[in-house]
């Protein structure tokens, strides 16, 4: 059975993209209707991938990707000279790799696509970063924590200095938290300033600025600039190496705060990867007052999730005991019969208290700081996956893959 296109039944005409045609309209109306499904679907990623004879388009939904269209090779052509000429890409460059930014309208409300292309065997691979400018989501409360880790996170935002740090690998959210930080702290009264690659989120009396590494404002640069602006607090988008690093450290200790983002697959692990970046252990444990890892899960659809009761001992590893009640996916026309309807984050938090910072100072970290976070109870990603899955926000399937992708421990 051949995939259909991604036009209306009424604009499918396979004549009108053939190769020979040399009407734009119909591969306009393609694109438009691409993006828009990609927006519907709330979609983070869309990826056009080439092969001999045709070309697959993916989306990531919640996540996972999934394969929509199979085109034709000769419309694929036509559809990525489009694509990269609405992102001010050159489309006569096909041989290295390229960067470009579609700003479109629609519906009313206007999204950002970040757009890069990578040279393959059958031509050009594109994939779209879709960034909802509009601000969903944007606050603590939805994001999927707890309340008491929750009201923890706001009182350390009222800090006039130190760290905090967000961290996961990539798709894990941690642009979306901090956001949603930067939302819970008055504007007004304080002078916000951050550096971010690129900007994903326009918000509202922050004075953001983005990375250009083509014209030299790289984040060590940029920081360096920001800190003569009086700043009270820094969002740095994201610590990549050691310069950078060293800058954000030392302006939370000399009386600003800092939230950024780093990636490692914990929170102890956050810690050791700034010692690795040349950190000194003491300045380090001065400067960290909160490290925040985390992960996204698929949250169940509440359309059709069904009860279900835990009834062999196959779940105890997780945390799970016969008898408990959960509850798993069934699939209906609202989640596309998934079972499965956007996601919530699954998370550790580690608030570093003077035993904390003591032990870092002496010996980094070690197994007296894993004894004593063992000691304190800090949340773990078990403790919050586990949480989730009986208060019925995702299912034990979720929680399993999460064990075995990120080996949480």
């Amino acid at each position: 059975m051949k995939k259909e296109y991604l036009l209306e039944d009424k604009e499918r005409n396979a004549d009108t993209l053939s190769a020979g045609s040399t009407e734009n309209a119909p591969v306009i109306r393609i694109t438009n209707s691409l993006l828009k499904r990609a927006v519907n679907a709330e979609a983070s990623d869309i990826h056009l991938e080439p092969f001999k004879d045709f070309a697959i388009i993916r989306m990531r939904v919640d996540g996972i990707l999934n394969e929509i269209n199979q085109i034709p090779s000769n419309v694929y052509k036509s559809l990525c000279t489009r694509i990269k000429i609405m992102a001010n890409m050159d489309i006569a460059t096909k041989l290295v790799p390229l960067d470009g930014k579609i700003t479109e309208n629609i519906d009313g409300r206007d999204y950002d696509f970040r757009v890069s292309s990578l040279p393959t065997m059958y031509g050009e691979k594109l994939v779209i970063r879709v960034l909802y400018k509009a601000q969903r989501f944007i606050n603590l409360d939805s994001l999927g924590f707890t309340s008491d880790k929750v009201i923890l996170l706001r009182s350390i935002l009222k800090l006039s200095h130190g760290m905090i740090i967000v961290a996961g690998p990539t798709g894990s959210g941690k642009s979306t938290t901090l956001y949603a930080l930067l939302n819970e702290i008055d504007c007004k009264s304080k002078n916000i300033i951050t550096i971010e690659d690129p900007i994903e989120y326009n918000m509202h009396r922050i004075n953001q600025v983005n990375v250009n590494n083509k014209a030299g404002l790289t984040f060590s640069n940029g920081l360096r600039s920001i800190l003569r602006q009086d700043p009270d607090i820094l969002m740095v988008g994201e610590i990549r190496d050691e310069e950078t690093a060293q800058i954000a450290v030392r302006a939370s200790i000399t009386g600003h705060l800092v939230i950024t983002t780093i990636h490692t697959s914990g929170a102890t692990a956050s810690i050791s990867r700034l010692i690795d970046m040349g950190i000194p252990s003491y300045l380090v444990a001065d400067s960290l007052v909160v490290v925040l890892a985390q992960r996204l899960v698929r949250k169940l659809c509440n359309y059709c999730k069904v009860q279900y009761e835990v009834i062999h001992d196959e779940f105890q590893h997780l945390g799970l005991n016969v008898g408990e009640k959960t509850y798993s996916a069934l699939g209906c026309t609202k989640c596309n019969n998934t079972g499965y309807k956007g996601r919530t984050v699954i998370y550790e938090l580690l608030k570093l208290d003077s035993n904390h910072k003591s032990i870092i100072a002496r010996s980094g970290i070690s197994d007296e700081l894993w004894e004593y976070c063992n000691k304190k109870k800090f949340s773990s990603f078990m403790e919050s996956c586990r949480e989730s899955v009986l208060k019925g926000i995702t299912s034990i399937e979720e929680f399993q893959n999460s064990t075995y992708s990120y080996n949480f421990k």
